[in-house]
């Protein structure tokens, strides 16, 4: 690695240009600081309450006073500040006066009215004095009653802060905290290996994503700069580790397409918890895991969670018990729990190399694979709605079928058995969905083993089955078998009279030994069916939003050269079996009866579903693009359009976290 040094360094100081020339860039295309009250405020905006809804209008309460402080705000020109808000007060209750202030000095003031309004103060330019306060001051404010203590001021709907005219530079604090990162990635970019070109177009990538993130809701005024920077010098750190210890282990250099997998899932992994953690990005179910993290670090571990129909169902703590060793390190839950399941997924994809490179030999079909992985829309979904239970279970799903492929032939060994049992427990043991989609999946592959394999994999489809019935067992014993009141007050209901059973949003018919969560019911949705050509198209459009029209198609493609050079090995029937589920299960939830309880519950289980096999889909495609580019100019440039188009799918995706 002594020799990688001189390329380390060109990389870092190149990408440290990258990264501070970048945020220059966008931070000038889009300077404009615009508050929607939409989502959670960042940190240096202060004196808001929480986030209200009214129909579809949303608004914040101020206090007697708010600010919103712009530190480093470049002051070379003009600034317009304008808040529109309203005083919002009963009949028989005076109107407040809204007086804005800048940096403490009084700009003007406005009388609040019932109907939103636009208030509009000008800054300055202040060459030598950088930064801003926008201060709020509510002349008068009240209580609303019962138990709410606030004191209210007005309501705001939106603060838009735009320079008045010419070209603005980021703070310079954020400036070093863009340069740092990139830095950090092209020396270990650098250090791994990897070529000069490769190390620093790799982190000239990174810069450009960080700029956007850093831009997006304005998060470079805030402590965001400073987490930007410590998230790089992590991950790049973990990039290197990672390296020296696989080729001390092999006691060998690792060909670069193993350095291509694991410089592309580190950047991937960056790119996304720069979204995640980035203060625009809605909490949605997020601080909803948080809590039920704090049940587990408490001690309790068994609690339910009511269902669309109302029931209470166990709520499984795989992904909690697996964070809770960690909690240590911050006491910032949300972020923790953001960064192991992203972790984690990003992991699992780059298992993916192992297993192509382990059954069919072929490097470069495993290098693109781990890419298209971290493309795919649907995982973008599912964590970017922070169903962080379903995503962490599904990585660890993919983790255990990664080992299944590669350990076959050793699971009659006790250590290797031991550790994919213990491993599908944790699976099993994270979502609902894990224990039909991972059981299934084990299950399926043991019976293409014995069926369609050569007698090395006969005899490991009795120890998948193994696998598969201990995992189940040692689950239940651990966990799902707490629930014996749940379950007997659910097959009470199901035995009961329709007239007896409770309405959808009612009260659960029994009670539970389990503390329940509190959570409301959902609303009552239609209940009518579509007709089976309705369904049948909704679940084939669904699909290619979900995986992306680029890799069906060069799925398709694989599939078709998977089964003409022969499908009968370890890794073609693991990718049969993943199929098979999904086709399974897939078709269940289209031709099922139309007496679901909400018509949104077929939709979410396709897209878990997908998720949980996706693998097979990125797999094949990654098979048919190297059988693409290895042919003649046609089939290569078409193979190069539709991996491109597959970047941009998931670049337009990773952007829609931004937004």
């Amino acid at each position: 690695m002594m020799h990688s040094i001189p390329r380390a360094i060109a990389a870092a100081l190149l990408g440290a240009l990258a990264g501070a020339a970048c945020l220059v860039v966008v931070h000038a295309w889009n300077p404009a600081i615009i508050f929607e009250m939409d989502r959670a405020l960042p940190a240096f905006v202060t004196g808001f309450y929480p986030l209200e809804r009214n129909g579809q209008e949303t608004f914040v309460w101020t206090a007697e006073r708010a600010e919103v402080t712009l530190a480093g705000l470049d002051r070379r020109v003009p600034w317009t500040c304008s808040v529109r808000f309203r005083g919002a007060r009963a009949p028989q209750d005076p109107q407040p006066e809204l007086v804005l202030a800048l940096d403490g000095v009084r700009a003007g003031a406005w009388g609040g009215t019932n109907e939103f309004q636009d208030a509009q103060v000008t800054a300055p330019a202040t060459p030598l004095k950088p930064g801003l306060v926008l201060t709020l001051i509510s002349t008068t404010t009240f209580l609303p009653g019962g138990a709410d203590p606030r004191r209210l001021g007005v309501q705001v709907d939106r603060i838009v802060c735009h320079p008045a005219s010419g070209i603005v530079l980021p703070p310079r604090r954020a400036l070093g905290a863009a340069a740092l990162p990139a830095a950090f990635l092209g020396a270990a970019f650098g250090l791994i290996g990897m070529t000069a070109g490769s190390a620093i177009g790799a982190a000239v990538v990174m810069a450009i994503g960080q700029a956007f993130a850093l831009v997006s809701w304005s998060a470079l005024y805030g402590p965001y700069p400073s987490l930007v920077v410590r998230l790089a010098f992590w991950i790049a750190l973990a990039i290197v580790a990672c390296v020296t210890l696989l080729q001390s282990a092999r006691r060998e250099l690792l060909r670069n397409t193993a350095r291509f997998a694991i410089a592309f899932s580190a950047g991937a992994l960056y790119l996304q918890l720069l979204a995640l953690l980035n203060p625009s990005k809605p909490l949605v179910d997020a601080l909803f895991h948080a809590h039920r993290f704090e049940y587990v670090l408490a001690g309790r571990f068994y609690f339910t969670q009511l269902s669309t129909s109302a029931t209470p169902f166990p709520y499984a703590i795989g992904l909690y018990l697996f964070a809770a060793p960690w909690a240590f390190l911050t006491g910032n839950h949300v972020a923790l729990l953001r960064v192991i399941v992203s972790a984690a997924e990003v992991m699992a994809g780059a298992l993916l190399y192992v297993m192509v490179v382990r059954a069919w030999g072929q490097r470069l079909v495993g290098a693109v694979a781990v890419a298209l992985f971290s493309l795919v829309p649907v995982s973008y979904g599912i964590i970017g709605n922070a169903n962080m239970t379903n995503a962490f279970g599904q990585a660890v799903s993919i983790v255990t079928i990664a080992l299944v492929t590669v350990l076959a032939e050793r699971l009659r060994r006790v250590g290797p058995f031991v550790g994919v049992v213990l491993l599908a427990t944790l699976g099993l043991m994270c979502h609902v969905s894990t224990v039909v989609l991972l059981t299934s999946t084990l299950l399926t592959i043991a019976v293409l083993f014995h069926w369609f394999g050569g007698q090395p994999l006969r005899t490991a489809a009795r120890s998948v089955l193994l696998v598969a019935v201990a995992a189940c067992v040692l689950s239940t014993v651990i966990y799902w078998g707490h629930f014996g009141d749940v379950y007997s007050a659910q097959f009470a209901r199901m035995r009961a009279p329709v007239s007896t059973r409770p309405a959808a949003g009612g009260a659960a018919s029994g009670a539970v030994s389990a503390p329940a969560t509190g959570e409301p019911g959902a609303p009552t949705l239609g209940r009518s069916t579509p007709p089976l050509q309705q369904r049948v198209g909704q679940a084939v459009a669904q699909t290619v939003a979900n995986i992306g029209w680029p890799v069906l198609l060069l799925a398709i493609v694989g599939a078709w050269r998977l089964k003409v050079e022969g499908a009968r090995d370890r890794l073609g029937l693991v990718i049969g079996a993943w199929g098979a589920v999904c086709l399974a299960f897939v078709a269940f939830s289209v031709l099922s009866p139309g007496d679901r309880t909400y018509q949104q519950d077929a939709s979410e289980f396709i897209g878990r579903v997908e998720h949980a096999t996706m693998p097979a889909a990125i797999l094949l495609a990654a098979r048919g693009a190297i059988w693409g580019w290895r042919g003649g100019v046609a089939l290569r440039f078409a193979s190069g359009a539709l991996l491109l188009a597959a970047v941009f799918t998931g670049i337009r995706a990773w952007i829609a976290w931004l937004q």
